[in-house]
């Protein structure tokens, strides 16, 4: 029982890695004015801006097909934020995120 056990945590342990892993890496939007914007987001739960001006990302986290994002607003409404969108897809080259409602965003790997 305790090897059934075991086995099965180390599975559980290692599917949660290999989900969290998929999101890893830089993750930019198309722009018609040819600046590209989006996160970083590290495998040490920290993340980042990609020229956003008044967006400063701090950190990351995956529950489920949810991503997480907290940071900054550093405009002239400074505030601290996060923001929870749902993952719709993800494979190598695209993450396309939504809100749950009308906001649906596909994101390229860079």
């Amino acid at each position: 029982m305790r090897k059934i056990f075991l086995f099965l945590f180390s599975v559980i342990c290692l599917t949660m890695v290999s989900c969290t892993s998929d999101l890893v890496g830089s993750w930019v939007e198309p722009s018609n004015s040819g600046k590209e914007q989006g996160f970083v987001l590290n495998k040490d739960g920290s993340a980042s801006s990609i020229n956003m001006d008044y967006v400063e990302f701090k950190s990351w986290e995956r529950e489920g097909d949810l991503l997480i994002l907290r940071g900054n607003n550093t405009g002239s409404l400074k505030r601290e934020f996060s923001d929870t969108m749902t993952i719709e897809n993800i494979n190598d080259t695209e993450l396309t995120l939504s809100d749950g409602g009308a906001y649906k965003v596909t994101y390229k790997r860079k």
